[in-house]
């Protein structure tokens, strides 16, 4: 009796066990916007609009450019400016081209450094906030 009782748990087991793996399986991954972010500090800043309620977009295309995280109803557009990619002189400039054509076409832009990012989160929260309400 004994081993029947085991045998049919083993069984219930396993069933559970093919039903889970293949639920796993069958259902498609939902993309989010966090997972088009490119880089730790856009993932951070883009955890801490959607704490605040907001519902920010990751590369968003504007022209040949892409914008790191968009509120795009508030058409503004949050550049998120890690050390290694924004500090030549080169570099710099074509921030400020960049900068200019999504001015041109209407956004606002916002660019805060990796730095301010990690160190200071709720006070890059708070002037994008206070940007959105001017």
């Amino acid at each position: 009796m004994i081993i029947e009782y085991a045998i049919f748990f083993a069984l219930i087991g396993f069933c559970l066990l093919l039903f889970f793996l293949s639920e796993r399986q069958y259902k498609p991954r939902q993309h989010t916007p966090r997972d088009k972010c490119e880089s730790p500090i856009e993932r951070r800043l883009y955890d801490g609009l959607l704490a605040r309620g907001y519902s920010p977009l990751t590369q968003v295309p504007c022209g040949k450019y892409r914008i790191d995280i968009a509120l795009v109803s508030h058409k503004l557009a949050i550049e998120a400016d890690g050390k290694a990619f924004h500090s030549s002189p080169q570099q710099k400039a074509r921030d400020k081209r960049r900068d200019a054509f999504l001015r041109n076409n209407g956004w606002r832009v916002m660019r805060f450094s990796g730095r301010q990012i990690f160190r200071e989160l709720n006070s890059v929260l708070d002037r994008i906030e206070k940007e959105i309400s001017s």
